[in-house]
């Protein structure tokens, strides 16, 4: 039976909000920190810890998202956002009040773990709210929120720092994280059936610190050496740890991660899509701005602007993608978004050559809208996919594929350019640093790092190509909103009134059209 576009209502917007709200503050976090680190070390000391002020965040915002959409899926969306919410809110204010680079450490920490819980519930919410056709529109803008906020996270931490000071640089979470809070709790009602859970907490364990060990061997690579015990222990834990955690999720009678989930084909190949798209995103925003500032000598504005071009794309790709996936489906689209994605790292493959920063954020560009057109139509299909009681899982692992491949993805490349630029190629990347050099030892330093960078895009191109063989082999044709579902949360009485006149359903549904939760009403 075809489907009604139905006008956006009041408590809708409203709700949307509130996870725009959440989305940008979570995604502008993660890379927000760079750029007022500087600062943040020259005050408070410790350069040896570095870069532990961002494991931290990663490491707890990474581990904890099949927990949180877990438990989202049991308890409902509400109390778990809002819980995620007061921990990044929280760690945030706390971060602005650190003394000490082990204090700001642990807050960083906290706020991670807020973060595992704010981003994947946030989509998930989004999810619930919107029919399927709406729900392709909304995605598609939501996703580019996130896209933006990430992108323009480094330029506005620069802003910041030279403003009003780097403890502003987390203070500013604490108003909005409290709207948004504010939005989902005023407004957002929903009722899920009580049940006795018995969630698998030896399988999160197990995950949390596997992962953890996973995401952190790159970087003792890169400062111990491959061959050291710790590295060799590092990933030898990290793969016994996941083992138990496969063994413990095959007898758990409630897994964090369902096998039956993984099996559907657009859930298996959005997820494989997803994570070598992750490398191209985590290291093209890693690996540009030492282009840049290192080999063409530019300032970190430049940086900024060639990152940033990435901006324009991804959201005009994501809005493109949500409108047009309801008239030819979901799999022409990621296609071409993989195709987008394969010529944007291939047109970068030549920017150490070419040396030019229009070119190099041309190429960014690009990229941004193969993210744009991948990322959307995706998460879609996977969402109506499943029930709702999968429905934070199935997106919480969306988003854990993705930062796993970025993750790991960009400390190995870490570790390949360590090993291919000479000791001075780390002084050309700072303005002052290039002064105490010769003209012929910053020659040759730049054309280490140039050397070593054309290195890294080559392998970002190859990930690209690798995300557009498993599109082809694996991305199934979905089409979305062919017929009416019911949202799986009321939104407030004036909502319930105009949602609720819905076509009966058919007696027969096609998989994953329907999605309603156990029960819904006021809390």
């Amino acid at each position: 039976m075809p489907s009604v576009d139905r006008p956006i209502t009041r408590e809708q917007l409203f709700i949307s909000a509130g996870v725009m709200a959440g989305i940008a503050v979570a995604a502008l976090d993660s890379t927000v920190v760079g750029t007022a680190m500087p600062t943040i070390i020259g005050q408070l000391g410790g350069i040896e810890a570095y870069g532990w002020v961002f494991a931290a965040y990663l490491l707890t915002a990474t581990t904890t998202v099949p927990v949180f959409a877990t438990l989202a899926d049991s308890h409902g969306r509400k109390p778990i956002f809002l819980a995620g919410l007061a921990l990044f809110v929280g760690g945030s204010a706390l971060c602005g009040l650190s003394q000490s680079m082990l204090q700001l450490i642990v807050f960083r920490a906290i706020q991670g773990l807020g973060a595992g819980a704010v981003q994947p519930i946030a989509f998930t919410i989004v999810g619930d709210i919107f029919e399927p056709r709406q729900r392709a529109r909304m995605q598609g803008l939501f996703s580019s929120v996130w896209g933006l906020s990430a992108i323009v996270g480094p330029a506005l931490g620069g802003l910041i720092t030279a403003t009003v000071g780097w403890r502003w640089v987390f203070y500013i979470n604490v108003p909005v994280g409290l709207l948004a809070a504010g939005l989902i709790g005023g407004v957002l009602h929903e009722h899920v059936e009580p049940r006795v859970h018995r969630l698998n907490w030896i399988g999160s364990l197990t995950l949390t610190v596997g992962v953890s060990l996973l995401l952190l061997a790159p970087s003792e690579g890169i400062q111990l050496g491959w061959s050291s015990p710790v590295v060799i222990g590092s990933i030898l834990g990290a793969a016994v740890l996941l083992i138990a955690f496969a063994r413990s999720e095959a007898a758990a009678p409630e897994p964090l991660i369902s096998r039956e989930l993984l099996r559907r084909p657009v859930v298996a190949a959005g997820l494989a899509i997803g994570t070598l798209a992750g490398v191209v995103m985590f290291g093209l925003t890693a690996y540009v701005p030492p282009l840049i500032q290192g080999v063409m000598g530019g300032s970190p504005l430049d940086a900024g602007i060639a990152v940033a071009a990435m901006s324009i794309g991804w959201p005009l790709g994501s809005i493109v993608s949500g409108r047009t996936m309801l008239r030819v489906g979901a799999r022409p689209i990621v296609l071409a978004g993989a195709c987008m994605l394969v010529l944007g790292t291939a047109m970068l493959t030549q920017a150490a050559v070419i040396q030019s920063l229009w070119y190099t954020s041309a190429a960014t560009a690009v990229t941004g809208l193969g993210m744009g057109l991948i990322t959307t139509p995706t998460l879609v299909a996977i969402q109506a996919a499943v029930a709702w009681q999968q429905r934070g899982q199935a997106t919480g692992l969306v988003q854990f594929s993705r930062t796993i491949g970025g993750s790991v993805g960009t400390g190995l490349l870490g570790a390949l350019l360590a090993t291919a630029v000479g000791p001075a190629a780390s002084a050309i990347l700072d303005p002052v640093g290039r002064s105490t050099i010769s003209a012929a030892q910053l020659t040759a330093a730049r054309g280490d790092l140039a050397a070593g960078l054309g290195w890294i895009y080559v392998v970002l191109a190859l990930a690209a190509i690798g995300a557009l063989v498993l599109a082809v082999r694996l991305m199934p044709a979905v089409r979305i909103g062919e017929e009416a579902v019911e949202p799986s949360a009321a939104v407030g009485t004036a909502a319930r009134a105009t949602m609720g006149q819905r076509q009966p359903y058919p007696r027969r549904r096609r998989q994953g059209a329907g999605d309603t939760p156990p029960s819904m009403g006021e809390p």
